[in-house]
């Protein structure tokens, strides 16, 4: 045989490393084009980034004009409410219903095949999530803004805007693990089911009746939420440490998103 031919034999192309700046490419690449996809899915991107603004302006600034009028604060805390209220849809449902259906219809399986760095799909449908909080925290900052309501600085709405940002991650590993283990006609259900209850019993809106206060610390919306508030500088309004909420936040990305990771690894 010809030794020129050994080399190609025993160093097959598909064994040489990716250079560095494909790789990032590769990553860049799949970010940009779920988000791409996702925006242009009327279905997807107008309920979530559309509808958060007209509930807001309803509940969070006509309704509330009178409580208010005896306190300004009132008018912050609700923004950083519905602020979360914003970010969490297009985390959970985003991610978590999309990938039941990908994972269905066999999608993971060609991405499988495909010379793409393996954990790219997964980061970027976190990102993605990611990119929709920083849109609708935009919108719904802007329309808070011609209502003017509430009281707080332009730094204090940037640290608001970041810690809210970057917590659609923690919604967005919870829809890991659902897309990962619901079937794709169970999952919307499922979501639904997580969603609704954890609005109304995160203390995000209304104050909640003492007997539910104690249980509000079991949803990822309250924390994300003292989180936000912590950031603004609303004290008034917290009832527990921020870097506390920050570390539950942290080990309920970690563990939903590392089990979602096992699933699709051994199941696909």
């Amino acid at each position: 045989m010809n030794a020129t031919v050994l080399p190609s034999l025993t160093h097959p192309a598909s064994a040489v490393p990716m250079p560095f700046r494909r790789v990032c490419a590769a990553y860049f690449n799949e970010v940009k084009y779920e988000s791409v996809r996702m925006i242009r899915a009327p279905g997807f991107s107008i309920p979530f980034l559309l509808l958060p603004v007209p509930v807001y302006l309803f509940f969070g600034v006509l309704l509330a004009a009178p409580a208010v009028a005896k306190q300004a604060s009132i008018a912050d805390y609700l923004f950083s409410g519905f602020s979360v209220f914003a970010v969490m849809g297009p985390a959970l449902f985003g991610v978590g219903c999309v990938l039941a259906i990908e994972r269905e219809a066999g999608y993971l399986k060609l991405k499988r095949a495909m010379p793409a760095p393996g954990g790219a799909y997964l980061i970027a449908k976190m990102t993605m999530a990611m990119v929709f909080a920083a849109l609708v925290m935009s919108i719904l900052l802007i329309a808070a803004l011609l209502a003017g309501k509430i009281t707080l600085s332009a730094s204090q709405l940037v640290a608001m805007t970041l810690v809210l940002t970057i917590g659609a991650l923690p919604f967005a590993a919870l829809g890991l693990f659902l897309g990962a283990y619901a079937p794709a006609n169970v999952a919307p259900a499922i979501a639904n089911v997580i969603f609704l209850p954890m609005l109304w019993l995160s203390g995000l809106f209304i104050p909640l009746p003492k007997f539910l206060e104690p249980w509000a610390v079991i949803w990822p919306a309250f924390h994300l939420n003292q989180v936000a508030l912590g950031a603004a500088g609303l004290s008034e309004f917290r009832s527990m440490p921020p870097a506390m909420s920050a570390g539950v936040l942290i080990g309920l990305t970690v563990i939903f998103a590392g089990l979602a990771i096992r699933r699709l690894a051994l199941k696909g």
